[in-house]
């Protein structure tokens, strides 16, 4: 596998955790609002259990998105194509990936009053992803044609 088909590959797993993360945030909003409206686990085996099923996609998408734009940006670093739209990518999903993390703290801690924080937080992290993402897609195949181009004109 050559660098570009790296590349390619951890930017469709980027895609694959954001669709993931979506669904996550989907699916936790529809439990709440639809399927068990105001109804908010009280004791810690009730959180555990809440968090590892209503909250399991969250979790998964977020740390995906974490690895796979580290992995990107990562590829870009060695290749010597950085730009600013990775970099960006990461922090959204380091920022994503904390709030959860918070988010999940604060619900183990029985506290509720944080956990909205938290979530809007990781929605903004996600946006951030979705859009740094989205921008660079143009970019990466000019980058490619301009730096063969270069090549062959050296």
């Amino acid at each position: 596998m050559g660098v570009d088909d790296a590349r390619e590959s951890a930017r469709r797993w980027v895609w694959t955790s954001l669709v993931l993360q979506f669904f996550g945030y989907l699916f936790e909003a529809v439990w709440h609002a639809l399927m068990r409206p105001g109804a908010e686990p009280t004791t810690a085996p009730e959180i555990v259990r809440h968090l590892a099923t209503v909250h399991l996609l969250l979790y998964l998408g977020a740390a995906g998105i974490l690895v796979s734009t580290s992995c990107v940006l990562l590829h870009r670093i060695r290749s010597s194509a950085t730009g600013v739209a990775w970099p960006i990518a990461l922090v959204g999903a380091a920022l994503s990936a904390a709030a959860e993390a918070w988010h999940a703290y604060s619900h183990l801690r029985l506290d509720t009053h944080s956990a909205p924080i938290a979530g809007v937080m990781s929605v903004v992290g996600f946006l951030v992803v979705a859009a740094a993402t989205s921008l660079s897609s143009g970019h990466d195949g000019r980058r490619t044609t301009d730096s063969v181009s270069d090549r062959r004109a050296a």
